[in-house]
């Protein structure tokens, strides 16, 4: 864990270990480890590289781009079920929605399919603006006008590889589920975008800035009455920033001897508990949650 405080030339370093129990000392996340996987059978052989989705009932969906299957592990760690995807490739995204079926985004951008275990279903829908993601996942995005968000446009000449996308514009949007305002983040950036049917004029307060965020972090939880948010900024790294103090504690993720890796954390829809991997060897991987310290 690694502390910094805005302004600073050097930041606060601290060790620790975590097994089974991590906590932090003032601010920040508590990282509880759960349960152990065998990495063979979930991760497959080749690269360390996994998304993840997380159920209402805390059973975690897992896909790597080794294998063409996602599995379903409930809160004991027991595979419960398991998905063939119908395409090769790696899934870009993944996320259930709010009646617990989960939703999956080809790479190519072309696809969502929504899996509803309960009924055995599998669907498929046509992915033709970057609304549609938001739109399948809950009744919030769904009659929000989210074309009225302003958002950002993409010069495809200087994304990196890995952030591909074939639309020239997107969104990066976070609900939050207890009174349904729609949060935005984007280069440097968090803001608040409202809970009413179109988007409407900012106030000075509904707009945090950090030098960590961009419009590819990941939004995991934001609490706006202590103005704080956690995200994962995709370069291997767990955020909690406290915009009141302008302080941020970061979470390295795990690393292996030059073993090329791809992490990923997910919440669900109590937005209580942020999902990882806590660690990894050849044989196995942990999985962990990470609690708002209170």
């Amino acid at each position: 864990m690694q502390v910094y405080k805005s302004g600073l030339t050097a930041g606060i370093l601290v060790f620790l270990t975590a097994i089974p129990f991590l906590a932090t000392a003032q601010r920040g996340l508590v990282m509880r480890e759960l349960y152990r996987l065998d990495r063979a059978h979930i991760i497959g052989e080749g690269p360390f590289t996994f998304k993840l989705a997380v159920d209402s009932k805390e059973t975690i969906a897992i896909n790597s781009c080794n294998k063409k299957w996602v599995y379903y592990v409930d809160r004991a760690g027991r595979v419960a079920d398991s998905l063939e995807v119908p395409f090769d490739a790696c899934l870009r995204n993944m996320e259930f929605d709010e009646y617990d079926r989960l939703l999956i985004m080809d790479n190519e951008e072309r696809n969502i399919y929504r899996h509803d275990r309960e009924k055995d279903r599998f669907e498929r829908f046509p992915y033709d603006k970057p609304e549609d993601w938001y739109t399948l996942q809950n009744h919030y995005y769904k009659y929000f006008e989210i074309s009225s968000i302003p958002t950002f446009y993409i010069n495809k000449d200087y994304l990196q590889d890995a952030y591909y996308t074939r639309f020239n514009y997107s969104y990066n949007l976070w609900l939050n589920y207890s009174d349904g305002f729609i949060y935005q983040s984007a280069y440097n950036f968090i803001r608040k975008i409202g809970n009413h049917r179109t988007y409407v004029a900012l106030k000075k307060s509904d707009l945090w800035f950090s030098e960590r965020l961009s419009n590819k972090s990941k939004l995991l939880f934001i609490d706006p009455e202590n103005e704080s948010a956690v995200y994962y900024n995709r370069a291997l790294t767990l955020i909690y920033e406290d915009f009141r103090d302008n302080s941020v504690t970061q979470y390295n993720c795990p690393m292996s001897n030059g073993e090329g890796v791809q992490f990923d954390f997910a919440t669900n829809i109590r937005q209580k508990v942020v999902w990882g991997v806590s660690k990894f060897d050849k044989r196995s991987f942990t999985v962990a949650s990470y609690r708002l310290r209170r």
